[in-house]
């Protein structure tokens, strides 16, 4: 399904960002993916299927909990349901509340010029603290997961820098247990993430079909 969001165009699947001129806009997991940020080798292609799909029914529940403050027990299956539990925990331990204008809002921004599409998970706050927290639900960490967050920052607020908000990756386990993950290196984050995106936009230049490269 296609969806007008700020700047352009959203497609749900595949995940695509398109401007107002129809023009492909690459997302933050794709710049990721493209420069080498996120490494998912010898992880194999049905286990990352498997885990995709577990992974955005744990979101849609998160983000109907986010919206509604509950969920239809009919949704939570058993896949899900551990998941599912670590994220209520979450809440309750750190008293996150999540603002209503920032539940998976796509955007199209742009950093330094460049066009980059964004859908960030959640911003809030836990106490006096804005916090833009990205949901994960798998086992291992993701040094990448940090820049993410990153250029997810810059983007809602139309900067070219980083570290005005907490931002942190919220991993949810089988079993019921989360852990928060704080992303601090502002300065680290920023460069990276900011290069990356210039390293996207050089290759397109160069005239690399990187949307094309994406659907192979």
């Amino acid at each position: 399904m296609i969806v007008q969001i700020q700047g352009g165009t959203f497609c749900d699947s595949p995940h695509q960002y398109r401007d107002d001129a129809g023009l492909w806009v690459p997302s933050a997991t794709q710049v990721l993916k493209l420069q080498g940020l996120s490494d998912y080798d010898g992880v194999p292609e049905d286990r990352m299927e498997v885990a995709s799909i577990r992974g955005s029914k744990v979101h849609d529940l998160a983000k109907s909990h986010f919206r509604y403050g509950d969920v239809d027990p009919s949704w939570i299956t058993e896949e899900t349901a551990g998941y599912f539990d670590g994220y209520l925990k979450f809440l309750r331990e750190t008293g996150f509340v999540p603002d209503p204008h920032w539940i998976e809002k796509g955007i199209i921004c742009k950093i330094h010029h460049m066009k980059l599409g964004l859908t960030p998970d959640v911003f809030g706050k836990i106490g006096r603290d804005p916090w833009l927290v990205e949901i994960k639900c798998t086992s291992g960490v993701q040094a990448s997961w940090s820049i993410q967050t990153g250029l997810q920052e810059m983007g809602i607020h139309g900067s070219n820098h980083v570290g005005r908000v907490r931002r942190g990756a919220l991993q949810l386990f089988k079993d019921g247990r989360y852990k928060l993950h704080p992303h601090t290196d502002h300065q680290t984050d920023e460069q990276i993430g900011i290069a990356a995106l210039m390293l996207v936009y050089w290759r397109m230049e160069k005239g690399q079909d990187l949307e094309k490269r994406l659907a192979a």
